[in-house]
């Protein structure tokens, strides 16, 4: 089936989902890390009152501001309707919500329903390779069907078109957001066999970025690079210059995540805009932006908006956090940087690690 066929398919799967009805009483299912920033985004345009998870150590939290409760629960509500946020385990739960008689439909098929325009036009301006992709996994979401993902999969995360491979002798600095242990910054230095100016590595997460120190120290010993080159900041990335908790609920350290929930009482971190650090930093020159920060890279990018006008670097940014970010993400950088070439890569057998890759 090629890449049309999927896309006629994904459209066929949105116009038969069903979708909640006005006496509706809505909930979200998934208290995970995808589940709080389904209702982070969400919370703005749908009158969802819970969060439910059959995990019974997040039943009784407070996520995102909504209380999490057992699917039993469901039952003392007038006519319950739930969005299923995991793609991961869609089919598992589709069937214990369809035993319990309650309805429900996949959280990513009702996105893609009510922006399919959005998604359509995202679809079109891609190039061949990215329009399978692209339909292929979004077909896999809006089924709840993942088997068929690893179709879509290649190496290299961040790496794999040849424009990020050979990034050799670029003239500006590197940025490196979500570091986690300094992984991406020694592919960075390797694919640029070292002539990366300056590399500039932002993570918030103490465990993480304890060794970050550790591994960029190494890496400075082992390519003989001059310590100043390779900049660690302990903060996140994101829109505005604030302080925000982390999310007490994820305690991967991969997953180390930022909310806005006000009604949180726990650690968290400084959170600076690209562009204010690097015009506090005189860095004029910025040729190579990653991302993955567990559903912030819209916030970033709005965030670091001036530089990427200017300077026009290779983006990776990860787009498979939020269904949302499938579709918003690659129209605001075509429109603030018109002349971008896009592409979709994915990097997994699961319905993770989607990328776009822009570039001019």
């Amino acid at each position: 089936m090629d890449y049309q066929q999927n896309w006629e398919k994904i459209k066929e799967i949105v116009n038969s989902t069903p979708m909640p009805e006005a006496s509706d009483t809505l909930f979200l299912f998934g208290g995970g890390l995808m589940g709080a920033l389904a209702v982070s985004v969400l919370k703005d345009e749908l009158e969802i009152i819970a969060v439910c998870d059959n995990d019974t150590e997040k039943q009784n939290l407070t996520i995102e501001g909504l209380p999490c409760i057992s699917p039993q629960k469901l039952s003392d509500y007038k006519n319950p309707f739930v969005f299923i946020s995991t793609v991961k385990y869609y089919p598992v739960i589709h069937q214990q919500l369809t035993t319990m008689g309650v309805r429900h439909c996949c959280l990513d098929a009702y996105v893609v329903r009510q922006h399919l325009a959005e998604f359509e036009t995202v679809f079109q301006m891609l190039d061949n390779e990215s329009r399978r992709v692209y339909a292929g996994i979004l077909l896999c979401r809006v089924s709840g069907d993942v088997s068929d993902a690893e179709k879509y999969c290649c190496d290299n995360q961040y790496f794999c078109l040849p424009k990020f491979r050979y990034i050799r002798g670029e003239k500006g600095a590197f940025v490196d957001c979500g570091a986690f242990v300094g992984d991406t910054v020694e592919e960075m230095i390797k694919y640029s066999l070292d002539t990366a100016p300056r590399i500039y590595a932002f993570e918030p997460n103490n465990r993480a970025f304890a060794a970050l120190k550790k591994r960029t120290a190494f890496l400075c010993d082992i390519w003989a690079i001059d310590q100043e080159r390779i900049v660690c900041e302990q903060v996140g990335v994101g829109a505005e210059n604030c302080y925000l908790s982390f999310r007490s609920y994820s305690t991967d350290l991969a997953n180390t995540s930022f909310t806005n929930d006000v009604s949180l009482d726990n650690s968290g971190a400084k959170i600076i805009t690209l562009d204010s650090y690097f015009a506090e930093k005189h860095e004029q020159n910025i040729s190579f932006i990653k991302a993955d920060i567990e559903g912030f890279e819209w916030a970033m990018l709005h965030g670091a908006e001036e530089i990427i006008k200017r300077c026009k670097p290779k983006l990776a940014i990860c787009v498979y956090h939020s269904i949302f970010d499938l579709f918003r993400i690659p129209l605001y950088l075509k429109k603030i940087v018109p002349e971008y070439k896009l592409e979709i890569r994915h990097h997994t057998d699961l319905d993770e690690e989607t990328v776009v890759y822009c570039y001019v």
